[in-house]
């Protein structure tokens, strides 16, 4: 390869490769060290190949675009962006892309693969806004593919559209009646894993995440203030993480009632009775610095990290896994969005401003708030029906 030099510094080589100009100055990439002249050479080709791909440790001019991903987001997806939006780029990466483009190199990729992909995820059932944004996740990995990678010349998935006919609304939201909720806490009463975060869901519209990542830290009994810094993550085979949240507008205190307050001081006494009760066999939980959550029972040498006190917990201080209260709502036919969904819907229908709803949910535009949490439902009618009445009356 012409591009690479070798030269000889001391006893020892070295490759040398033009990278560009940087500000109208000619720029050189040099590394020494190498005992022959032959070591040197090769290290200088995968260099420069590296180079030449972005610095994402590609050196192939042919590579599959599953191997290509997974560098791509390695080393510059994950420098640039929170946690959690790494964890809902891999859930892309392993669900739609993996198993119908995995092995296809990204040389050989067409408009008309991608355009048959889109309508192949789209029988699975996706929404409209989720095949958008595995869309646009895919355009942005093959945007670098073109460059700096220069792996391909165009961007094929710049030629397709997401098909207008998919269902803009695929996950269902339910109203919970009273009736429905008591039930549920009848089933699952106070001193069963769930019964906590049933209540806090119902009583806040807190995200699961949310719920799941509160520490006793975060609540403040003297104020009745929820403070929401934090949430917990599921990073695929990599474990459960505690981090920030996923922007400003997430961060938030939410004035609490004095039922859910009782109720929460209730069982911050329980968890201690519990911890005595389960002795050393109780299970503390630690968090790493790069939020990696950490389990250990009280009776063994504590991992590095800083000790959370988290409120939702089984009775021997195990964190409740999001995945197993997940399947517990699906067995009801509810998911974690029917409580936001309600929580926001009463409160709107009974009079609460949108743009109130919305600092309590965390979204940073009221019209959030009212496109997808709110519906409408016939108190909202009738409610809109008083208001012309009223209006008619004073003419």
């Amino acid at each position: 390869m012409a591009q690479v030099r070798i030269r000889k510094r001391g006893k020892t080589f070295s490759y040398i490769f033009e990278a560009g100009k940087i500000d109208g100055k000619r720029k050189v990439v040099e590394k020494g060290g190498y005992a022959t002249k032959a070591e040197a050479y090769k290290a200088g080709v995968v260099a420069y190949n590296d180079f030449l791909h972005g610095n994402i440790g590609i050196t192939s001019e042919s590579i599959s675009l599953k191997d290509f991903m997974t560098a791509w987001l390695d080393n510059v997806v994950a420098a640039n962006v929170k946690m959690s939006s790494m964890q809902t780029y891999r859930t892309f990466f392993d669900n739609q892309i993996i198993p119908y483009l995995g092995e296809v190199k990204v040389q050989e990729l067409t408009p008309a693969m991608l355009d048959k992909w889109i309508r192949d995820i789209q029988k699975v059932g996706l929404s409209y806004n989720t095949i958008s944004a595995v869309h646009a996740f895919i355009h942005n990995a093959l945007n670098y593919a073109v460059y700096p990678a220069q792996l391909i010349n165009s961007n094929p998935a710049a030629y397709i559209k997401v098909p207008k006919n998919a269902p803009r609304n695929v996950v269902k939201r339910h109203i919970i009646t009273s009736e429905r909720f008591k039930a549920l806490l009848e089933k699952y009463p106070f001193g069963t894993p769930f019964y906590i975060p049933l209540l806090l869901l119902y009583h806040t519209g807190m995200r699961l995440g949310e719920v799941l990542g509160l520490s006793w830290s975060d609540i403040d009994f003297a104020t009745k203030k929820i403070n929401v810094r934090r949430q917990i993550i599921n990073l695929n085979k990599r474990g459960y993480f505690l981090t920030t949240l996923k922007n400003e507008s997430s961060k938030r205190y939410i004035l609490i009632d004095d039922y859910l307050l009782g109720e929460l001081r209730r069982w911050q006494n329980q968890q201690a009775e519990n911890e005595k009760q389960f002795g050393d066999s109780y299970v503390y939980v630690y968090r790493e610095d790069d939020g990696h959550i950490q389990r250990q029972l009280r009776g063994l040498p504590p991992p590095v990290g800083e000790k959370i006190s988290l409120l939702c917990t089984r009775n021997d201080g195990r964190i409740i896994l999001k995945k197993f209260f997940v399947n517990l709502l699906t067995a009801e036919g509810l998911n974690a969005h029917s409580f936001r969904h309600t929580h926001a819907t009463r409160l709107i229908e009974n009079g609460a401003k949108a743009k109130g709803v919305a600092r309590r949910l965390g979204h940073a535009d009221a019209t959030i708030t009212q496109n997808l949490y709110t519906h409408n439902t016939l108190k909202l009618q009738e409610k809109t029906l008083a208001i012309f009445d009223k209006t008619l009356q004073t003419k």
